[in-house]
């Protein structure tokens, strides 16, 4: 792969990056879906990998592309691990879904941080809500999809990068 094409690739990359965290913002926003705690995490993800692929597309193919590949794979299978976590929280039965919390401000102001970060890791009842799909798949599932495609770009990076 020469650079201008490595270039490319990694401007690809911002680009879905870009539409996936604006997204995020949109549903949030404008269609007001309030993210839960798994929805935050990740948000966070995405907002790491924005940062990742930019600088990746802004130093091309240099010596330090490598380790930010290795970034990229590790925040896009953190982004995996939270969607995949609220995939099966939607599909437990109700009576075994967790308690809801409060919202993350209150959570923060009020409960021990070890709650805090219980709720941001693994989640809480209303992660386990469908609130919007498409195409017969729910928000995360679509997430997962797009860390998936991420963890692949990481890789594709890496072995490109190793190969110079």
């Amino acid at each position: 792969m020469n650079s201008t094409f490595y270039r490319y690739w990694q401007l690809l990359l911002v680009f879905v990056t870009l539409f996936v965290l604006a997204a995020s913002f949109y549903f949030q926003l404008v269609k007001d879906l309030t993210p839960c705690p798994l929805c935050l995490m990740q948000r966070f993800s995405v907002m790491a990998l924005l940062a990742f692929t930019m600088m990746s597309w802004f130093w091309g193919m240099s010596r330090g592309g490598k380790y930010i590949a290795g970034l990229i794979i590790a925040f896009a299978a953190a982004g995996f691990y939270f969607a995949a976590r609220q995939i099966w929280l939607q599909s437990l039965p109700p009576e075994q879904t967790p308690a809801c919390l409060p919202g993350l401000d209150v959570l923060i102001r009020y409960f021990p941080w070890q709650d805090v970060v219980h709720a941001l890791l693994l989640g809480a009842g209303d992660c386990a809500e469908i609130t919007w799909s498409w195409l017969g798949l729910s928000m995360p599932a679509w997430s997962a999809l797009y860390f998936f495609a991420m963890i692949l770009a990481g890789v594709i990076n890496w072995l490109v990068l190793s190969k110079r």
